[in-house]
C-alpha cells in the first residue's frame, strides 16, 4: 500500500470517526463471552460490551486463524502482492440452543511492500482485520438481540 493510499485511508477514517461513524463502546447487548484467556479478539470484543447489562446470550469465540497468501509475483520471482485474512469461528447460544454458528472472515490485499516493511506492518493490518470482524459480530448480535 502506498503512503498516499495509507494517508488517505487514515484521513477518511478520522473524519468519519469525528462525524460519529464509529462503533460505539459499551453497547447494551445482553451478551456474555466465552473464550480462551489469551484470545486477543475476545478481549477487544469485551471492550464494546456493557458489563452491567443482563446476560441472555452466550458468545463462544474460538482462536483466530491468520493466513497470508501470495497472489502476484514480479519478474524476479519476488512476491509483489498478497492477501492477509483473518478467520474466527463464532457461536451464539441462548439456553444451550445454537442461534448462530459461523466463521467470521476479513481480508485485505497488500501490494508491493518490502520484506522489512511487511514484517513491521503486518501486525497493524491484523489489528484492522480484527476490528472488522468485531464490527461484523456486533451487527449480528444487534440483529439477534432485536428478535
Amino acid at each position: 500500500m502506498s503512503k498516499i493510499n495509507l494517508l488517505s485511508i487514515l484521513i477518511a477514517t478520522s473524519l468519519l470517526t469525528a462525524c460519529g461513524f464509529h462503533t460505539p463502546k459499551n453497547t447494551s447487548l445482553n451478551v456474555s463471552v466465552a473464550a480462551n484467556p489469551d484470545n486477543v479478539l475476545a478481549a477487544e470484543f469485551g471492550e464494546y460490551l456493557n458489563l452491567d447489562a443482563e446476560k441472555k446470550l452466550l458468545v463462544q469465540i474460538s482462536d483466530e486463524v491468520r493466513q497470508q497468501k501470495t497472489i502476484a509475483y514480479r519478474a524476479d520471482g519476488e512476491a509483489s502482492s498478497y492477501t492477509l485474512s483473518l478467520n474466527v469461528p463464532v457461536k451464539v447460544l441462548h439456553n444451550k440452543k445454537i442461534l448462530f454458528s459461523r466463521e467470521l472472515k476479513a481480508s485485505m490485499v497488500i501490494n508491493d511492500l518490502s520484506l522489512q516493511a511487511n514484517r513491521l506492518q503486518q501486525d497493524e493490518y491484523y489489528v484492522q482485520l480484527r476490528k472488522t470482524v468485531i464490527k461484523k459480530l456486533l451487527r449480528i448480535l444487534k440483529r439477534l438481540n432485536e428478535s
